[in-house]
């Protein structure tokens, strides 16, 4: 990889994503389908606690991460819902956190965001994961926060889903 990404480009980065950067069509059929439902802030704020609780969550690519009580908030929150296509769908992917991780691949590296507070942060890291939602398949973003101080570990920080068709 020849350098990084501008830090402000992840999500304009998912639609470039195709089929096959996640496996063959029948893999990723297979890979994006959910287990669980949500409709609403409440019911996804109790699986994501459900999910917390059961500890990290490793991706298929090796990255293990924990989902804290501050990140769920983030997640369900109304600045994060806006950021999805659509609340409904936000709701979706935000309940199956854990499956979308375990699929997710990181195909860039960005810069981190100069305008925001870096201080205890080694790096921000985007990973992507196809879903499907009312017969679509389209990439979901997955943000993964990675201090310096090793002992905070990575947490998951974010989840868009991206209006955007897999193809």
């Amino acid at each position: 990889m020849a350098g990084k990404e501008p830090w402000d480009s992840s999500s304009e980065k998912a639609k470039e994503l195709k089929i096959a950067d996640f496996g063959s069509p029948e893999e990723v059929r297979e890979m994006a389908k959910m287990p669980r439902t949500a409709k609403n802030r409440q019911e996804t704020t109790e699986i994501l606690k459900e999910i917390a609780k059961k500890g990290p969550i490793a991706s298929k690519t090796g990255i293990v991460a924990t989902l804290s009580s501050d990140s769920i908030g983030k997640i369900v929150s109304s600045k994060a819902l806006n950021n999805s296509y659509s609340q409904m769908v936000h709701f979706h992917v935000a309940a199956n956190i854990d499956k979308l991780f375990l699929n997710a691949i990181e195909p860039w590296k960005f810069e981190l965001n100069p305008n925001k507070n870096n201080t205890e942060l080694g790096s921000r890291r985007y990973l992507y994961a196809p879903c499907e939602y009312e017969d679509r398949i389209f990439p979901v973003k997955i943000t993964v926060k990675e201090y310096k101080d090793q002992n905070l570990g990575k947490r998951l920080y974010s989840v868009e889903a991206i209006d955007v068709d897999l193809a």
